[in-house]
């Protein structure tokens, strides 16, 4: 059984883990909500790159994976390179926007991409394709998180900085908006909704071959171990 872990800040990864689990049901997971550093997606890359390579040389301590999914778009722009190179015996997985997508049924000026900042600095796809829309949104994580009880209240927030905004097409460039997804969709009628878990998902399952034991699902945070009941709840409620 492959050992499999997963990192975010906090309830991303969550959203990620649930698809895996449906695409590839014969891993190990672990999946680390790192709200001791939330929010990510305003630190510097090496802030990232730093933190990421202490809790990866932490957990290995103690389970000993074999792939590692950044289950963040942030971490995924900023510090994939760097761990393929330090930890050259482990698979890594990163998670972009599903801008690709998007584009394949939508031209440029029709597409929104909502992500934190240091995705919006760093992702190629974006640099590459100025007529994409681009809205960053530096505390919509951390808000999510904060509120996974009842994320209704967030729509007059997301609304304020969504206005003036008409996109065909929006692309969830944070892992953590999927669970807003609803709001989005009230706010822009008839969107079509890009998210990129299905697509680590089945990145995942490349690498994963047939085994006859279950899957093993465990959670962990580097600091609020009271969240972990809202983030088992937010699993089981996707």
């Amino acid at each position: 059984m492959k050992k499999v872990l997963l990192i975010d800040s906090g309830s991303g990864g969550v959203n990620v883990l649930k698809e895996c689990v449906k695409v590839c049901p014969k891993c190990d997971y672990l999946l680390f909500c790192d709200d001791k550093n939330l929010p990510y997606g305003t630190k510097t890359k090496e802030e990232l790159i730093k933190l990421t390579f202490q809790n990866l040389e932490n957990i290995k301590s103690f389970f000993d994976f074999e792939i590692v999914i950044f289950a963040c778009n942030t971490l995924s722009c900023t510090v994939l390179d760097s761990c393929r190179k330090r930890f050259k015996d482990v698979t890594f997985i990163g998670t972009v926007p599903a801008i690709k997508p998007a584009l394949s049924k939508y031209s440029p000026q029709d597409i929104l991409v909502l992500s934190t900042p240091v995705t919006a600095k760093h992702n190629i796809l974006i640099s590459k394709n100025p007529q994409i829309k681009v809205v960053a949104m530096p505390t919509l994580a951390t808000l999510i998180d904060e509120n996974l009880d009842d994320l209704s209240w967030l729509e007059p927030v997301i609304e304020k900085a969504l206005k003036g905004f008409s996109p065909k097409a929006l692309v969830l460039g944070c892992t953590h908006y999927f669970a807003v997804k609803d709001i989005f969709q009230k706010i822009f009628r008839g969107v079509e909704i890009f998210d990129s878990a299905n697509g680590v998902a089945r990145r995942l399952a490349s690498f994963v071959g047939e085994d006859e034991k279950n899957c093993q699902v465990q959670i962990m945070t580097s600091k609020n171990d009271s969240m972990l009941a809202s983030f088992w709840f937010h699993y089981f409620k996707l």
